[in-house]
């Protein structure tokens, strides 16, 4: 038996979910191939099951792993799935958008089930988590994984509901979220000089190329806010509002 484990993570809240995925079925002598988006554009589908998960970026998962996975994953051919979500609060809406898409494509998605993780956005909004509750949230985001597991093996099925109405909503909000943030980077965003390396890692990880290093750094209008090029850069050289700050780092 092995599975596949489908995942976007821009700065490691989802990566850090799905190696605990990938684990808890070593356990039970299962393996798993973690697949991250950004680095690959093609699966086999000779995979027994699949795991997709996406952090929720205002109530849903973004476009760009929504459409990757419809181009890149064509027929379920009645195999088995889970769906889980990253997020700061305690759901998020962006599962059930997927669930469809994939039991159109021939999938049996059996367990959905939002993951709460530290919030990785106090950058912008919403209060930075401690170092302890940090701990603490990803204790309990391991729990999850052991008992989304276990579930699984044993064939139950949960799925976390979310209405019609919550959906169109959810899907409203965020393509409000969505026009903002495709300049997020350009009207938000610069480098101070004087740490930067010009060691170009920003630009090589964003998932959507909006990052151009020359003699200067500039953006283009292709931002996501998934905010991995300010908390990734090693010198901590990005200004947010011109003003310097602490970057996101998960307490394993």
């Amino acid at each position: 038996m092995r599975g596949a484990i489908i995942y976007f993570s821009g700065t490691g809240n989802t990566r850090y979910v799905s190696e605990m995925f990938k684990k808890e079925f070593y356990k039970n002598n299962i393996e798993c191939e973690l697949i991250d988006i950004v680095k690959c554009n093609k699966v086999n589908l000779d995979y027994e099951f699949y795991i997709f998960g996406s952090p929720i970026y205002a109530e849903m998962f973004p476009d760009y792993y929504m459409h990757w996975v419809k181009v890149n994953i064509k027929n379920g051919n009645g195999k088995k799935a889970i769906i889980f979500s990253t997020q700061a609060s305690n759901s998020g809406t962006g599962m059930e958008r997927l669930r469809r898409m994939l039991e159109k494509k021939g999938f049996k998605v059996a367990i959905q089930k939002s993951i709460p993780m530290p919030n990785n956005y106090y950058v912008v909004a919403f209060n930075k988590n401690s170092k302890e509750e940090k701990f603490n949230i990803c204790k309990e985001a391991a729990k999850k994984v052991s008992n989304i597991v276990k579930d699984f093996l044993l064939g139950e099925e949960y799925i976390e509901e979310v209405s019609n109405i919550r959906l169109g909503i959810g899907t409203i909000v965020y393509n409000f979220f969505n026009k903002y943030s495709k300049n997020w980077a350009k009207k938000k965003l610069s480098i101070d000089y004087d740490k930067c390396i010009k060691c170009k890692k920003c630009s090589e990880n964003c998932p959507t190329n909006n990052i151009n290093i020359a003699e200067n750094i500039t953006f283009n209008s292709r931002c996501i806010s998934c905010q991995r090029c300010i908390h990734i850069c090693p010198k901590n050289a990005f200004l947010y509002k011109g003003k310097g700050f602490e970057q996101y780092k998960l307490e394993k």
